[in-house]
């Protein structure tokens, strides 16, 4: 290679380098700022669901025995007892709704929804609803009622194995009382059994907020006490015997948005205790 040669080498080569060069400094003007995102350590709180599943394993013995006792009210077509004893027995899986998304399959199968026009496709409490209050009988329920009984003697020994080690039940909670304020207490059902349900809902809760005391604020923990107790008080009002209730369809607009109130500021105080938890 003569020197002319090697020259033009030597220019091709710092002109390509001063071009790569050009190149990389566009790409560097051309990058985004980079957002730099806080990392917000997960706070552990699996004790806690621990002992609230330990708290809700306590009533799973009656639970069984007193759907036991509506599946053979069913079965022996005591239409008028079977209505009366459905809303109690619903309370107990109210108190364990916090814990549901930890057993999804049998809580579609006990508590799932119901579908109009599809009614005969539903199982669990929502299908017996509807015999017992839409179509006002229990002949050709009895087979629910008893599939209801193997599911629930399911749970039963299930509650204790399962594993609750991700769940908050706080908010948990909270979203159980997003879903009485937003769906249940702003619509109609087939039982009309919305007091009963808020009154086991109040129950958990009350155990919810026992089991992080020491772990909130003395201020969020007071603020929940006091709305819990408010929302007691509106309970007892509707109370007419023991662990009876008034029919939620009997409400007037105003009694609802009592009730709705009351129910908002117990969940504000539970989220409240969730914001100051360490």
């Amino acid at each position: 290679m003569n020197y002319t040669k090697k020259l033009a080498v030597v220019f091709m080569s710092v002109a390509v380098l001063a071009a790569c060069g050009d190149k990389e400094q566009q790409t560097e003007k051309e990058q985004p700022e980079q957002e730099v995102v806080e990392i917000v350590p997960e706070v552990n709180v699996a004790s806690e669901a621990a002992l609230f599943r330990e708290y809700s394993a306590t009533q799973m013995a009656d639970f069984v025995a007193d759907t036991q006792l509506l599946a053979t009210l069913m079965q022996e077509g005591k239409l008028a007892e079977a209505q009366k004893l459905y809303p109690l027995v619903t309370m107990y899986y109210e108190r364990l709704l916090p814990l549901a998304g930890d057993f999804e399959e049998l809580n579609q199968a006990i508590n799932g929804s119901i579908v109009a026009g599809q009614e005969a496709e539903a199982t669990g409490f929502q299908r017996i609803a509807f015999g017992l209050f839409q179509e006002k009988t229990t002949k050709g329920y009895e087979e629910v009622a008893m599939q209801l009984v193997s599911d629930v003697q399911a749970l039963e020994k299930q509650l204790a194995t399962i594993d609750v080690s991700k769940n908050n039940v706080l908010t948990s909670a909270s979203a159980m009382l997003e879903d009485m304020l937003k769906n249940r207490l702003t619509a109609t059902s087939l039982a009309n059994a919305e007091v009963y349900a808020v009154k086991a809902q109040t129950e958990v809760v009350e155990e919810i907020v026992k089991i992080f005391t020491a772990r909130a604020t003395t201020e969020t923990v007071t603020s929940a006490t006091e709305a819990i107790a408010q929302l007691i008080e509106v309970l007892e009002y509707y109370e007419v015997g023991k662990e009876d209730y008034v029919n939620y369809s009997f409400f007037t607009a105003k009694q609802k948005e009592e009730l709705i109130a009351a129910v908002q500021h117990v969940q504000n105080a539970l989220n409240d205790i969730n914001n100051t938890i360490q």
